[in-house]
């Protein structure tokens, strides 16, 4: 049995005894394991382990590969660990509007809503010994990898997912979906990459080289370290993150969209939840029908799947401030990871509140995310993929959400998220009580 087949099982059985969605129970299940655990190999020893994301999971392992550890402790850095040193939670409300398309919601709840820069954050704020390229030129970006490879040092990439994944993607949507991998070997044409998943993935040398060119904006961004330097201050490296993370509650990192980030932009939406006269509401822009179905189902697979641990990634965050308090002497870090899974919970809330809502349409679409982050850790063919896509599409466009029932659950969603903003209101309390020791 492949370990993602092993992996898959355990996930499901928790899901049976518990009741749990899958990416809650995967979670569980990657908590409760242990990494030595599952330290196995696939002949090339480079530790494969499963990430609660896919960039963090193989940068954790990329970085126990080069034998980074945590002070004073013989195991690696955890995937919680690098989550916060990368700047761990925040959030973004906006919506995409283009001629000919329905409305596209996106709710982030990362740190840093740029894929390709959040994980790699993490490596430069551990000040390690870094060999870092870009470059514009395709065949130089080859040749340092292949020379990397050569010399039995992984290195990271930043790669288009959709090029990586899929054979012919969409034209429109090339280039668009940035993210981060590790490539840690070849066999014969093939690449082995670390995807954060159960098992490596054997990708061909020239799709990787496409994949890698598809986002031109990286420049084919490769990042190697010779293994066995330390990491530097990692006290203060946590100190410096915790106040990162607290700064973009309050501050946007973009000139334009203050309105849009952090606490004012759960603000926002709740106003434009039930804002009728608003041309940006819901009311408006998400009426009923399939726009209101999109809508919803955009907002669980933001809480839920899209570039987030489960419940928006407070109960990961909670765990990295846990790891945190201990090796930085500052209780209260244990004090704001206590209001981080209150936050959770409340998030947690609202993404159930759709999931399990009375449209049949709404419904089996978060279902059908669910099982695609199934098939994603399965590393399943890309015909079945396909074939879920396709359902999914379907099954937004047969929504039959009425007007007046579609005002009736973004009013009890309000409710709710007024709730999560309080909850992040304290957990933001408690970040700023914790600077206040460091400094």
């Amino acid at each position: 049995m492949t370990r993602a087949k092993s992996f898959k099982r355990a996930v499901r059985a928790r899901m049976e005894k518990t009741g749990e969605r899958y990416t809650t129970a995967r979670a569980q299940v990657l908590a409760k394991l242990g990494y030595r655990t599952r330290e196995a190999t696939a002949g090339s020893g480079y530790p494969f382990q499963p990430g609660v994301c896919g960039d963090t999971g193989a940068v954790r392992n990329w970085l126990a590969a080069l034998s980074v550890r945590a002070t004073g402790s013989a195991d690696p850095l955890s995937e919680a660990m690098l989550t916060g040193l990368a700047g761990g939670v925040g959030f973004l409300y906006i919506v995409f509007e283009y001629t000919g398309t329905p409305p596209l919601l996106s709710v982030l709840t990362r740190f840093d809503s740029a894929a390709d820069r959040f994980a790699l954050g993490a490596v430069e704020r551990l000040g390690l010994e870094l060999d870092s390229l870009q470059t514009t030129s395709a065949k130089k970006a080859r040749a340092a990898l292949d020379a990397a490879i050569d010399a039995g040092s992984p290195a990271l990439c930043v790669v288009d997912a959709l090029a990586l994944a899929r054979t012919d993607p969409p034209s429109a949507m090339l280039g668009t979906a940035p993210t981060l991998v590790a490539v840690v070997g070849r066999e014969g044409d093939d690449l082995l990459i670390d995807k954060g998943s159960s098992d490596p993935a054997l990708i061909h040398a020239d799709v990787f080289a496409a994949a890698r060119a598809a986002f031109k904006k990286a420049k084919h961004h490769m990042v190697t370290a010779a293994p066995g330097h330390g990491h530097g201050d990692l006290s203060a490296a946590i100190e410096a993150a915790v106040a990162d993370c607290a700064r973009r509650y309050t501050e946007s990192p973009y000139k334009g969209f203050a309105s849009n980030f952090g606490l004012a932009g759960m603000e926002k939406w709740a106003r434009l939840l039930v804002d009728r006269k608003d041309a940006k509401g819901w009311p408006t822009l998400f009426p009923e029908g399939a726009r209101a179905g999109l809508a919803l189902r955009r907002t669980y697979q933001g809480l839920e799947h899209e570039l987030t641990p489960p419940h928006a990634g407070r109960g990961l965050y909670a765990e990295f401030l846990r790891e945190a308090a201990p090796l930085t002497g500052n209780d209260r870090l244990a004090a704001a990871a206590r209001a981080f899974d209150a936050a959770a919970e409340r998030w947690r809330t609202i993404s159930a509140s759709i999931a399990e809502c009375d449209v049949p349409a709404i419904r089996s679409g978060c279902e059908m995310l669910d099982t695609y982050a199934e098939l994603l850790d399965a590393q399943a063919a890309e015909a079945e993929r396909d074939e879920l896509r396709g359902r999914l599409e379907a099954a937004t466009g047969e929504c039959e959400l009425t007007r007046d029932d579609a005002l009736e659950l973004y009013a009890s969603l309000r409710g709710q998220l007024l709730a999560a903003i309080e909850a992040e209101r304290a957990a933001h309390a408690a970040l700023l009580a914790a600077g206040e020791v460091q400094r």
